[in-house]
């Protein structure tokens, strides 16, 4: 059930609804760099809160998503000896 509160956007603290969620997708987003790693990034959301004000542009809703980032990294052997050469 959502629960009203107040959550902090830049210096204004504004009313909304922490809301519950469910996940239907999350997927993973791959890098390659240049030296031939691999870095894979999920982003994962942990709370959105539904908030009182309305974009005057788009009327809106805004929302503030809370999330935090899972990175995993795959070095190619030879950079990783290199590093441990050092």
């Amino acid at each position: 059930m959502a629960k009203r509160i107040k959550v902090q956007i830049g210096t204004e603290a504004v009313d909304g609804v922490d809301l519950d969620f469910r996940t239907l997708r999350e997927e993973w987003n791959e890098y390659e760099t240049e030296d031939g790693s691999r870095i894979r990034v999920k982003l994962v959301v942990s709370e959105i809160i539904r908030t009182d004000q309305y974009d005057t542009q788009t009327d809106q809703p805004l929302y503030v998503v809370r999330s935090g980032n899972i990175v995993v990294t795959k070095a190619p052997d030879e950079l990783k000896e290199k590093l441990r050469r050092r």
